[in-house]
């Protein structure tokens, strides 16, 4: 079985992204459809419906206002750069002496000019390019709102298919498990919450402490788009950016290019205080894990598999770590949970599972302190 799963997870990694972002979704989600289940007595199936059409039309709301203008920022962020580029070129001196060497400057801008020409060139591999990929994409974001939809509906049901595979006498073992590895993720849920609400507020106060038009609305940005990893924060940095050089300063008496250097060093320098401290330290103490193996995880996935990696790769971490624990103790006949506590949050922490449901059955121990494996399964 172990063999088959690796096998599985090396031939679909594919696969993995999208469905740990769906699971995610659903996840978030899923409070939702329990608070308009409990508060309207709607059978789950249409309160699922309800709360997925109103959250997927949002989205694309939110898409068909604000992707039509990406392509004009750019463009006028292209030729402002052109625009800066002459003014540092006529700022800084042709070339300049360190420890007795000369090191010309006049060529450290030679790329930019070609690169808004570069950028909209009609180019055919290029248009065949961006096709491939938006259909890929396309095919991605259909796997996760399909998935997302069915999670919300049936998780119930694919649990109990799952963990139907464990032989009888590991099905405790198997749902002690589950509920081990779903409480890791809700306490990393948990911190990415407190993070982002830490990254808004510095966000904001650092954009009025500045002067940055708008402070208010760039912090809340900054703590929404914190959860996607590098991705979310630099474009959060380059709107904040484009708005320094429109805009300037609402007080301070500076160049409007300067007033953007001085935005991008304060987004840059809010970034590098949460991922080298606030991230480690809030997610080792959330999920037991030293900060900096965390911190190296972090990097070393952005480095080698890419934002959607990063993503995932702490809540992973703690569940490995929870997996390779009972392994151990089962090859060396130890108990895995010598406590015997029951691993249950309150409130929503049941995640997807339906009012009909009971939470967990009561365990029993033994004289020689051996659990005693109920006869109501675990729901």
């Amino acid at each position: 079985m172990i063999i088959l799963l690796v096998w599985f997870l090396v031939a679909a990694n594919g696969l993995i992204g999208p469905l740990a972002i769906a699971a995610m979704l659903a996840y978030v989600l899923n409070p939702m459809v329990s608070l308009v289940n409990s508060r309207t007595k709607l059978p789950r199936n249409w309160v699922v419906l309800l709360v997925y059409l109103t959250s997927l039309a949002t989205i694309v709301t939110l898409g068909i206002i604000f992707v039509p203008i990406i392509p004009a920022q750019t463009a006028l962020f292209l030729e402002e750069l052109q625009i800066i580029q002459s003014e540092l070129e006529a700022a800084l001196p042709s070339a300049i002496s360190v420890a007795g060497f000369r090191i010309s400057l006049s060529g450290i801008f030679s790329g930019l000019p070609g690169v808004s020409t570069n950028f909209f060139r009609p180019d055919t591999d290029v248009i065949l390019l961006a096709l491939q990929a938006a259909t890929t994409n396309l095919g991605w974001i259909l796997v996760i709102l399909v998935t997302t939809y069915y999670l919300l509906q049936d998780w119930p049901i694919f649990r109990e298919w799952i963990l139907g595979w464990a032989p009888d006498e590991y099905e405790h073992d198997a749902r002690r498990l589950y509920y081990e590895i779903r409480n890791v993720w809700q306490r990393y849920l948990r911190g990415q919450l407190r993070l982002m609400f830490m990254v808004g507020v510095l966000t904001g106060l650092g954009s009025a402490a500045i002067g940055l038009p708008g402070a208010l609305a760039f912090g809340v940005l900054a703590g929404l788009f914190d959860v996607v990893l590098s991705v979310g924060p630099a474009i959060v940095m380059v709107v904040a950016a484009l708005v320094a050089l429109y805009s300037g300063s609402t007080f301070l008496v500076i160049h409007p290019v300067w007033f953007m250097v001085l935005v991008l060093a304060v987004f840059g320098g809010i970034q590098g205080i949460e991922n080298i401290w606030l991230r480690p330290r809030i997610m080792g103490q959330t999920l037991h894990i030293h900060p900096a193996v965390l911190f190296v995880a972090v990097i070393g996935s952005l480095a080698l598999g890419g934002v959607l990696v990063a993503l995932i790769i702490i809540p992973v971490l703690g569940s490995a770590g929870i997996l390779g624990r009972y392994l151990y103790c089962k090859i060396l006949d130890l108990e895995p949970w010598p406590d015997l506590t029951a691993v249950l949050d309150d409130g929503m922490g049941d995640a997807m599972v339906g009012r009909e449901e009971t939470a967990v059955s009561s365990t029993t121990t033994t004289k020689t302190g051996k659990l005693v494996q109920p006869k109501e399964h675990i729901r």
